[in-house]
């Protein structure tokens, strides 16, 4: 009985966080030409975008560096909030192939203004030639927020050799994880420790 209990509550906690799934909103790819023709599809708390023309180097694009800036904001209605973000890259590299990345997050108001103070969260990575070009890690946030804003930054740079020279980046996948707020969690433990109580008296 006291198992079938907790296993209610946590369908319940499961059912609020899944019924309020992230939306996603002013979505801007950005800085031609390694922005043309990216495109974007969202999924629940996922969003993925994928950018076919983020090259610089040999052999098809004689640009040796470029920059891409990706934003979006995304909005977890109550009683559910944001508290960190996954990242996975997708990258290319030959020769002297290098992309720098960086991404901050923003807590927004309701207005949809930064609110002040700085980034919540910031992550950064470096793909350097002959290294991995799979790249995952997590921002965690530095307070759980219901709006966020993400702004993303890549420096691709192929520098000229006898060889052949090539960074660029296929798909970048985000996922915002989705907690119950505090006040719903608080709610939650009451209920555990209510049913506690009743089975103890009983």
């Amino acid at each position: 009985m006291k198992t079938l209990k907790f296993i209610s509550i946590g369908i319940a906690l499961c059912t609020v966080t899944a019924a309020h799934a992230a939306s996603f909103s002013n979505i801007i790819v950005e800085a031609p030409p390694l922005s043309v023709g990216a495109t974007w599809t969202s999924l629940g708390n996922s969003v993925s975008f994928f950018l076919p023309n983020a090259i610089v180097g040999d052999p098809v694009n004689p640009l040796r560096a470029g920059t891409l800036n990706i934003q979006y904001d995304a909005h977890t209605p109550g009683p559910a909030v944001a508290n960190e973000v996954g990242i996975n890259l997708g990258a290319a590299l030959a020769g002297s192939g290098t992309i720098f990345f960086q991404e901050q997050i923003f807590e927004l108001d309701s207005l949809g203004n930064e609110v002040s103070g700085g980034p919540i969260g910031v992550i950064s990575h470096v793909f350097n030639p002959g290294g991995p070009t799979n790249w995952s890690g997590t921002i965690n946030f530095s307070r759980s927020v219901e709006r966020m804003r993400a702004k993303k930054f890549f420096t691709l740079s192929a520098t000229d050799t006898v060889g052949f020279d090539r960074a660029s980046i296929g798909q970048v996948n985000q996922n915002i994880q989705v907690v119950p707020e505090p006040a719903t969690m608080a709610a939650l433990g009451i209920g555990v420790a209510a049913l506690m109580r009743r089975r103890k008296q009983s």
